[in-house]
């Protein structure tokens, strides 16, 4: 099969996998318990993704370009900062509809589901790029790769779904899923025609400013988000703990490679 065929077939499977994992979650009619539970199961996945992935991939690629391990961590910084002050201002000029529980917690979710939306645009793009530098690199390792990726791919598109129709709206879930289901085919074709899947020296700061949003989305919204229901904390746990396995098989099955 000639290269872009085969790559264009791997983009495709990609696709396929996140329209699936993400339009799953829309295509029955959740209770309120049964969200709170999808979330504590993508509070797993996302932490696996901070901890297995994103901190590890910065660290690794930026010491194969001479960046120091404090610029790395100074980069996640200023992705931690940067997601905070965009969560500040939206709380402050979205404010919910009154003060009742019910309007607050609607608020709550919504400002969620886009701080995850912002962190895992930028994952997924990476995500792009990963796969366009693997295939570029060792194409026999291809099938391998695109297996992990989109086991991966399906857990990650699942959770965030979930997020957004914890918020509200199938309507502004379906919109915002359809163009992040696109950030990574994207992302890899951008990749594999102009870069030839080439590795850049800004992949490791990419990935160590990710990490820096992913941390603020799940330490300070979706673990809290998670666990706020005090019938159903034992259950959120094993969720949580088995989006995490999740993450953890796919590192594995990779190699530790983290793509």
């Amino acid at each position: 099969m000639d290269t872009i065929v085969e790559f264009l077939v791997f983009v495709a499977v990609i696709l396929i996998v996140s329209f699936v994992g993400a339009y799953l979650p829309m295509t029955t009619r959740a209770t309120d318990k049964q969200m709170h539970l999808m979330i504590a199961f993508s509070t797993g996945v996302f932490l696996g993704i901070l901890f297995l992935i994103l901190f590890p991939e910065a660290v690794r690629e930026s010491d194969a370009y001479g960046i120091d391990i404090m610029t790395v961590m100074y980069v996640a910084l200023a992705g931690f900062l940067l997601m905070f002050t965009v969560d500040f201002l939206m709380k402050h000029y979205k404010k919910a509809e009154c003060d009742c529980d019910d309007c607050l917690d609607h608020h709550s979710h919504s400002v969620t589901s886009l701080s995850a939306f912002f962190g895992l645009s930028i994952h997924a793009a990476l995500d792009g790029l990963a796969l366009a530098t693997a295939f570029t690199l060792d194409a026999s390792v291809g099938v391998v790769i695109l297996l992990a990726l989109s086991i991966h791919k399906a857990a990650e598109v699942f959770s965030l779904s979930s997020t957004f129709l914890l918020a509200g709206g199938r309507k502004r879930s379906m919109t915002y899923m359809t163009v992040f289901c696109l950030i990574t085919p994207i992302a890899a074709l951008v990749s594999y025609l102009l870069l030839g899947g080439a590795e850049s020296n800004i992949t490791g700061p990419a990935f160590a400013f990710s990490a820096g949003v992913f941390m603020f989305v799940t330490m300070l919204h979706m673990i809290p988000e998670a666990f706020h229901r005090k019938d159903i904390k034992i259950s959120s746990l094993l969720l949580m703990l088995i989006g995490l396995l999740i993450i953890l098989c796919v590192v594995i099955l990779m190699g530790n490679s983290g793509l």
